[in-house]
């Protein structure tokens, strides 16, 4: 298989300290709550993700009284109707914030968001100052027929990213979009690898045990992995300001009919069709958060962040949370809910620092992640009414 561009990935491990100093003059242009019009931009917008940092984006409490919001949905062309009805029935009464639906394919070249990029400068040339911020959220996460051409696209869409916001802020009369670009912990570790410091893996840790093409996993652990190192250097060439997060597993409570191979996952364990397992992973609210505060810090520009709680809690800790879910609905039946006890953490144990990411996001960003509890506590309760009604 080959990448469907001309550009061949570089597997160069990129010096962040580099991006701080070069787009530290960044640092006044994007004091966002000072513009007066504000634009944000999510790829894949209709996910489990995407979706999320819209709402957050529409619930943000750090705007100014003279700012205006508009938010722009990327989606597949056949989910344009559904998103758009989507958000017709929860957006606020606000008039200083609008949802716009546009189409989004991640591997046309970078055309469809191009068309967005452009269509924000229309619609924002009367504003005296105007800030554009890209969240880059697309990929496809889970198993496909041709799991290596899935991940050679999530490398090809993300360098299109990368380059259409260049292009775009090479000519617009604003200021050059940043770009916000959701990672993933496959990015900062494969399975059973050693973390550099011989611990717990920090922002400092690559991926570079994983291959292209020996199952899906391992490809889409690749594909992160040479995503973000590719982001990174494009970035860097072409002076696109930008930050990234790596989420671990991201699990809570689904927006809607959002689907997702969380979703899915938990679905099953409700049903008892497959095994409670013990994850690393972080509540999708906190992604989303962490997302949109990134854009509003400036000073986050240039650095690379772990979105996760720590440690892992034992998979019977998650099962109960999701057996009080169910006698709190009372839905379900508890007794179908079973636990993988064999399982023990892999490289570092359940219950151990497995990385190093809540000081430092705490301090940078402003978030603090919920326990895992509370996000499968959340999660059951919805996806238990959902499943009620299906």
């Amino acid at each position: 298989m080959m990448l469907r561009n001309k550009h061949t990935p570089i597997l160069s491990h990129v010096c962040l300290s580099v991006m701080v100093c070069a787009f530290a003059c960044y640092e006044n242009v994007f004091a966002l709550s000072a513009a007066s019009k504000r634009i944000s931009i999510v790829t894949g917008a209709n996910g489990y993700v995407g979706r999320e940092i819209i709402k957050c984006l529409l619930c943000d409490e750090q705007e100014s009284d003279n700012e205006n919001h508009e938010v722009i949905c990327l989606v597949r062309p056949p989910k344009i109707p559904s998103e758009k009805e989507y958000w017709q029935r929860v957006i606020t009464a606000d008039k200083k914030k609008e949802v716009r639906v546009l189409p989004y394919d991640m591997l046309d070249g970078g055309t469809t968001l191009l068309h967005a990029l452009e269509s924000s400068s229309d619609v924002s040339s009367s504003a005296t100052e105007t800030s554009v911020v890209v969240y880059h959220v697309a990929s496809v996460f889970g198993p496909t027929q041709d799991h290596t051409q899935t991940a050679l696209d999530n490398v090809v869409g993300t360098e299109d990213v990368v380059r259409t916001i260049a292009k775009f802020g090479a000519t617009a009369k604003q200021s050059m979009p940043r770009l916000i670009l959701t990672s993933s912990m496959a990015a900062v570790r494969g399975n059973n690898q050693t973390p550099k410091s011989g611990f717990c893996y920090t922002h400092e840790d690559w991926n570079s045990v994983s291959s292209l093409g020996v199952n899906w996993g391992q490809s889409y652990q690749w594909s992160k992995a040479e995503s973000e190192r590719r982001a990174w250097d494009l970035a860097r060439d072409m002076g696109v300001p930008m930050t990234s997060l790596c989420p671990s597993f991201v699990f809570g409570p689904p927006l809607g009919d959002t689907n997702s191979y969380s979703v899915e996952l938990v679905k099953q364990w409700i049903k008892g069709e497959s095994q409670v397992q013990s994850r690393l992973c972080v509540d999708v609210r906190d992604v989303a958060k962490a997302h949109v505060k990134c854009a509003l810090n400036p000073k986050t520009i240039g650095n690379r962040y772990i979105a996760s709680t720590e440690s892992r809690i034992p998979s019977k800790s998650t099962a109960q949370a999701l057996i009080a879910s169910m006698t709190q609905e009372n839905l379900g039946d508890p007794t179908k809910v079973t636990c993988d006890e064999d399982f023990d953490g892999g490289f570092i144990k359940i219950g151990s620092r497995e990385c190093v990411a809540k000081d430092r996001m705490q301090r940078d960003v402003g978030v603090v992640f919920r326990p895992v509890e509370e996000t499968m506590a959340d999660m059951g309760r919805v996806l238990l009414r959902q499943m009620e009604m299906d």
